[in-house]
Parts: C-alpha cells; sequence; structure tokens
C-alpha cells in the first residue's frame, strides 16, 4: 500500500459537518506530526452549505486530473430519496468516474456510500454505510454487497464507513497502513479516541487496541511494553521503573484497559508472530522474533486465543 500524499475532500451540497470535520482533523494532526499531506477541498462550486447551516467557502474547483496515489473522500450528506441526483452532485460523480484509476483510493463518509454507488463504485463489491442506511443501500444497488453493522468495510481501493465518528476510525485506519500502527496510536491520543476495527476483520490487530482511555501513565506502559516485546518483561519490572507499586500498577492497568499486564503482552505477542507468520516464517522464528521464549508458548497462547491449533 502506497504511502499517502494528497487527500481530496469531495464536498457535496447539504453535507454533513462531521463527515467532514472527522477524518479532517484526524488527517491534519498526522501532517502536523511530520506525515507528508497534502489536503484539498474540492466542490463543483466556490461555497456550499453544510445541512447544519454553517456555509463552507473558498472551496477549489473540481481539478482536471488529481496525484496519483491520492485519497479521494466523500463527505456524507443529509440522507433524502433521491439523493445525490441533483445537479452539482451529478457534476461530482461525473468527475469522479473521469479521474479515478487503480492506484486512487475512494473513501465514502456515512451517506457519501451513495455517491460512490451513483458513480458505479460498488458493483460487485463489499461495502456499508450509516446503520439506518443500509436497507435503502442494498436496494438502490442491488449488485453490491451491503454490511450492516460495520465500522468500516475495504473493498481493493474502496472505503466505506458507518456515520459520523466511523469516518475517524477509517482515517486512522488508513494512517496506520501509511506510517504505522504507533504512529496511529500517537494520533488517536491526540483527538482523545481509540482506533475500532472491523466487526469481521480477522487480524489480531492488538497495537492500536486497549487505547480507550485517556491515562497517561497507562499508556506510556503501552508504550514501554510495545517497544521491549523480546525483553523478558515482568511486572516487578515495569513498577520500578515508573515507580509505582506493582499492585498499583496492576489495578490501574485493568481499569485502564481491561487487561492485565500479562494478557496484553501475550496480545501484542501474538499480532508480532501473526505478522512474521504472514511472511512465511516459521513458528520457531516467529515465536523468538515476537518475544515468546519458544514456539510452544505461541502455540499455547494461540490455542487459547483463537480456539485452533497453529499449523
Amino acid at each position: 500500500m502506497s504511502q499517502l500524499s494528497h487527500i481530496y475532500f469531495l464536498i457535496t451540497p447539504d453535507v454533513h459537518m462531521m463527515d467532514l470535520a472527522g477524518p479532517c482533523q484526524t488527517f491534519h494532526e498526522a501532517k502536523s506530526r511530520g506525515l507528508n499531506l497534502t489536503l484539498h477541498f474540492i466542490s463543483p462550486v466556490e461555497n456550499i452549505k453544510s445541512h447544519e447551516g454553517l456555509t463552507f467557502s473558498d472551496l477549489s474547483d473540481l481539478p482536471e486530473s488529481i496525484n496519483e496515489h491520492a485519497l479521494i473522500i466523500v463527505c456524507g450528506s443529509n440522507y433524502y430519496d433521491g439523493i445525490y441526483t441533483d445537479s452539482l452532485s451529478q457534476q461530482c460523480i461525473a468527475w469522479l468516474q473521469s479521474v479515478l484509476s487503480s492506484d486512487i483510493r475512494v473513501l465514502g463518509v456515512c451517506t457519501g456510500a451513495f455517491l460512490l454507488g451513483h458513480a458505479g463504485l460498488l458493483d460487485q463489491r463489499t461495502c456499508t454505510t450509516h446503520h439506518q442506511r443500509t436497507e435503502e443501500l442494498a436496494r438502490v444497488f442491488p449488485t453490491a454487497n451491503v454490511l450492516p453493522n460495520r465500522i468500516y468495510v475495504q473493498d481493493e481501493h474502496i472505503y466505506t464507513s458507518a456515520g459520523v465518528t466511523a469516518g475517524i476510525d477509517l482515517a486512522l485506519a488508513l494512517i496506520q497502513q501509511s506510517a504505522g500502527a504507533q504512529f496511529a496510536v500517537e494520533v488517536a491520543r491526540e483527538l482523545v479516541v481509540s482506533q475500532r476495527r472491523m466487526a469481521h476483520d480477522p487480524q489480531l490487530s492488538q497495537q492500536v487496541s486497549y487505547r480507550n482511555h485517556i491515562q497517561p501513565l497507562i499508556h506510556d506502559v503501552q508504550d514501554y511494553l510495545q517497544s521491549h516485546l523480546t525483553h523478558k518483561l515482568s511486572v516487578t519490572e515495569l513498577s520500578t521503573r515508573f515507580r509505582i507499586s506493582t499492585r498499583h500498577l496492576q489495578r490501574e492497568f485493568k481499569l485502564a484497559t481491561g487487561l492485565t499486564v500479562r494478557d496484553y503482552l501475550v496480545e501484542l505477542r501474538l499480532e508480532v508472530a501473526k505478522n512474521y507468520l504472514d511472511q512465511g516464517c516459521t513458528i520457531e522464528s516467529s515465536a523468538y522474533q515476537a518475544g515468546f521464549p519458544d514456539a510452544k508458548a505461541l502455540r499455547t497462547a494461540w490455542k487459547r486465543k483463537l480456539n485452533s491449533a497453529l499449523r
């Protein structure tokens, strides 16, 4: 997956402010932290009034071409029967069809999925939208495979998300793909949000899970564990390093994450081991590189977590 560089926010009439502001703030925070991003705000007209009443002005024209490996974000608008059939939205659809290529990613936030559907981008694809609109999406675009109750869905270079804050979740996922899990964690912490996963995602991504708290000490402990997975770690060592009692550390860690320190460490090591296994490494090598004492320990943790034998 190529690194993000240019992000185009496609703004249509009656746009929902949060569907724009959520991903925008997320990518802006990533940019402020060093990710090389250029944000563009585009529309067929210079001024667009949001559904909430605020007017966005000085918007850029729809460009004749866009940068390779760009990301186009279609911000959701207020839903009504016949959404995106107005003339301005039709211009957006025609533009999207004219510039799209396989190396350009397109993200439909909430009802933005309907615009993607009108552009033919959901044909034979898996997708989602706001939970109140999944039935309409399936009805209007019968060749689409609409999944209800999903935070977001990726089908090749086409992404769709549920409503409002799900756009933030998807933006964080794209930042993780581009700059790594730890960078995405830092962005999420600044926004005081956690990164959620797709409900059907089989991966064990724990690097950004269990961060739905605002305890600085526990975040520091999690960061330390993440960067020292191959070390022999103990609660005693951690309590000494962070100058708190073992009892206090264990209690605060469990309150913040819902896991014990030991169980959280196993979750992290499982994900790292899985990544090495996916790259073709042996079980023994994957176990060692993830910080497990031996292959048997990895097999035991794998079976306990996934209820299946590691082969």
